[in-house]
Parts: C-alpha cells; sequence; structure tokens
C-alpha cells in the first residue's frame, strides 16, 4: 500500500511538472511572438502613404508631444529628437552634440530632412509620411501590393497599415484634382491686395458670386504670404464642400529661432461642373525656424 501511494505521488508530481513546463513554454512563446498592431486609415499623397502619427510612433517606443496652437510636434525616443509641423515636408533631426559648438557643448546635432509628402491634419488626426517616420525610429517598411498593407517592423513589434476609403464617398469625376487646386491657389494669389472691383468677370468660373461680394467689400483678399502649388490632401466635408490647408512663411523672429508662418484655408463647394471658392480663413502661427525658406514678398 506505501509503494501504490508513493507511486501515485510520484505520477501527480511528475504530471505537474509537465504541466508547469508547458505553461512556461506557452509563455515564452506568446512572448517571443511579433506584438501586432492594425492601423486602419491611413492615406495616400503624392505617391506616399500617410498614417496616425500616435499609433505608428507608441508601439515603437517613441513618445509625442503635439502643440496645437503652432501644429507642430515633437517625436522623442531615447536620444534622438524629431520635430515636424503641419503642410510642410521638411524635418528637424536632433542627435546628441557632435562637438561643433565647444562653447556650448549640450547644444545637440542638427539636420534638416525632406520627406515626401507633407505632414497634414485630416479629420482632426496628424498624419506623418510612414516611410520616414518608421525608418527614422529603427524600423522597417515593406510593401505588399496584392493584399495592399504595408507592415513597418521593428524588434518584434509588427504594425499593419491598411488605406483606408474616404469617410465621403465621392464620385470619380467630381474629385477635387491636384489641377483644379493649384488652378484656384493661382486665382486667389492675384486676387491678394487687388482692386476688386475688376474681380467679378474674370473669376466667376473660379469663385462663388458671395465670395467675389467679400471681394469686393474687402477690396481684395488681405493676406500677407505668397503661396506656392498645393501639397496637402483636399479633405472632404460633404458631398458638395472641401478644404485644403496652404502655408506661407512671412519671415523670422528677433531672435532667429522662431519663424512666422500664415496659413490659408480655403473653402470649397461643388457647383454643376467644379469646385469653386466659397470662403477663405486665415491664421498666423509661429514655427521653429527650419521649416520652410524665408524669402520676402516683393
Amino acid at each position: 500500500m506505501k509503494k501504490l501511494k508513493l507511486l501515485l505521488w510520484i505520477t501527480m508530481a511528475t504530471t505537474g511538472l509537465e504541466m508547469t513546463g508547458f505553461a512556461m513554454n506557452e509563455s515564452a512563446q506568446a512572448a517571443a511572438a511579433p506584438q501586432s498592431v492594425a492601423i486602419q486609415n491611413a492615406e495616400w499623397n503624392q505617391g506616399h502613404l500617410l498614417v496616425p502619427v500616435r499609433p505608428l510612433i507608441e508601439p515603437l517606443g517613441a513618445r509625442l508631444e503635439w502643440f496645437p496652437a503652432e501644429k507642430e510636434m515633437v517625436i522623442r525616443k531615447n536620444d534622438l529628437t524629431i520635430r515636424l509641423a503641419a503642410n510642410f515636408r521638411r524635418a528637424i533631426v536632433d542627435t546628441p552634440s557632435r562637438g561643433e559648438f565647444p562653447e556650448y557643448p549640450d547644444l545637440p546635432h542638427r539636420e534638416y530632412a525632406d520627406m515626401g509628402a507633407p505632414v497634414q491634419v485630416l479629420n482632426g488626426s496628424v498624419y506623418v509620411p510612414l516611410k520616414f517616420v518608421a525608418a527614422a525610429l529603427g524600423a522597417t517598411v515593406e510593401w505588399d501590393g496584392p493584399s495592399k498593407l504595408a507592415t513597418a517592423k521593428l524588434e518584434g513589434i509588427r504594425i499593419q497599415i491598411k488605406p483606408s476609403p474616404s469617410p465621403v464617398s465621392m464620385p470619380g469625376t467630381q474629385k477635387l484634382t491636384s489641377a483644379r487646386m493649384k488652378l484656384l491657389s493661382d486665382k486667389l494669389n492675384e486676387v491678394q491686395n487687388l482692386d476688386a472691383k475688376y474681380v467679378s468677370a474674370p473669376y466667376k468660373s473660379y469663385f462663388t458670386e458671395r465670395f467675389i461680394r467679400t471681394l469686393i467689400h474687402d477690396q481684395g483678399l488681405q493676406t500677407a504670404g505668397r503661396y506656392k502649388d498645393p501639397v496637402t490632401l483636399p479633405e472632404y466635408t460633404g458631398k458638395t464642400a472641401a478644404t485644403f490647408t496652404q502655408s506661407a512663411p512671412l519671415g523670422n523672429g528677433l531672435t532667429g529661432e522662431d519663424q512666422y508662418i500664415e496659413d490659408r484655408t480655403v473653402s470649397l463647394i461643388w457647383i454643376g461642373v467644379a469646385w469653386k471658392v466659397e470662403r477663405v480663413d486665415i491664421r498666423i502661427r509661429t514655427l521653429t525656424t527650419g521649416f520652410a525658406e524665408y524669402a520676402p514678398v516683393n
């Protein structure tokens, strides 16, 4: 009887160890398995995939500071700092000092990099170019054409990104093209500080009657900056409504550390066969110097 009890105890103990080992192996396998994150709402701009910034960088071990008034962000990871600003392609990258300025030993080494597409605010979220930001944080990016899926990988982290359809379904013939945005931008440049009594007839194809009356009342579009071609995507706010935003540098601050930027948000409506300007809103913001080259407007 004692031998039987001893045999049963040994059998149970052995089984328990096997179960414990199985649980430990299962736990180790789970820890070794790649952590997968999915990002559904990505957008294409000029052949570059834009993704919401926070869901991209946080799994890669970075943290975000967003300054809404300036529309400027700071991404930090270890001793790396990346500064990005809405409507601009340029990134400002700070790394530890390389001794360029012995009198300022703590001054970081600064470099500037031009991304394939600008940072943009869409539907209240900040979108950044996937390839540049992921690579700067040490990740690799792969694109699977058949599945239309991008994957960013870093040390067991897998972030899968899939472009999503626009929240507003727009017929192909009605979509706002880059060529139309450029044309409307050029026409808006023409009516800056212009004698508005000549606006009505030449601009009927580009501006609504309401906006033309506003120009006549204000004696032109009172903006300080000269805007180049739009670089951002249009944002559809309805079946017949859209906006796009442009930025123009105005000048540098007294210390040279800051730069004044003028933003122009153009609201459009679809009238019959074309998009026309309905309203223009202007605001000024201040950015860290370096995102845009400043050239005085003659």
